[in-house]
């Protein structure tokens, strides 16, 4: 009963310590890290047409969370549930949350915050969570999606019984970084709805 607890314990300060180092270091680091030789060029080469249009779709405008949600047959309601974005976004940016019922079930929960320093935040969650994975995790993807006619994603998803009961995903895209629960018998479902929120 106790191990979750003691285990998000343990992600809380690791996130604190990684917020930290992110923050001191290098406020770009995510673009190094995805792009190392960046700085080696001399000088900015033109951008081919598929690279405008990801600018295009990056700065294109995000869906209405809520809106999609009642489309998507979803009722809702404010969440006092424990999430890690609550836990690393410190800084005085809001995190809105809400558990997510369909059928009468509880088909998930969704955590999300808005900000230009959403990549910071996601490396930072993504540093303190490797660490912190359990022998027990399964299923895990972590990677950079380039859409086209999409705006860029990190995703990074993963089912641990030592962190949470149910699947977690967390995406990053514009300027926006989500945490979904994904209930065991509603993760189909619920990943319809990451797509759609997340365009």
């Amino acid at each position: 009963m106790n191990k979750p607890i003691v285990t998000l314990g343990l992600i809380v300060i690791l996130l604190a310590i990684s917020t930290a180092d992110v923050f001191f270091t290098s406020a770009k680091l995510p673009e190094v890290a995805t792009k190392p030789q960046a700085q080696n060029q001399p000088q900015q080469r033109p951008q081919p047409r598929l690279a405008k249009k990801n600018q295009k779709a990056e700065t294109a405008k995000a869906p209405n969370i809520l809106e999609i949600l009642v489309s998507e047959q979803y009722k809702f309601q404010h969440s006092d549930e424990q999430n890690l974005l609550s836990m690393i976004i410190k800084d005085g940016t809001p995190v809105q949350s809400r558990a997510l019922i369909k059928d009468s079930d509880r088909a998930g929960f969704v955590a999300w915050s808005e900000s230009p320093k959403v990549k910071i935040y996601f490396l930072s969650l993504k540093e303190a969570l490797h660490v912190s994975f359990t022998p027990q995790v399964k299923d895990l993807i972590d990677e950079t999606q380039k859409r086209e006619g999409r705006a860029e994603r990190n995703l990074l998803s993963f089912s641990d019984p030592g962190i949470g009961e149910e699947r977690l995903v967390f995406v990053r895209v514009r300027n926006r970084l989500f945490e979904f629960h994904l209930a065991k018998n509603y993760e189909d479902e619920m990943f319809d709805l990451i797509e759609k929120l997340t365009k």
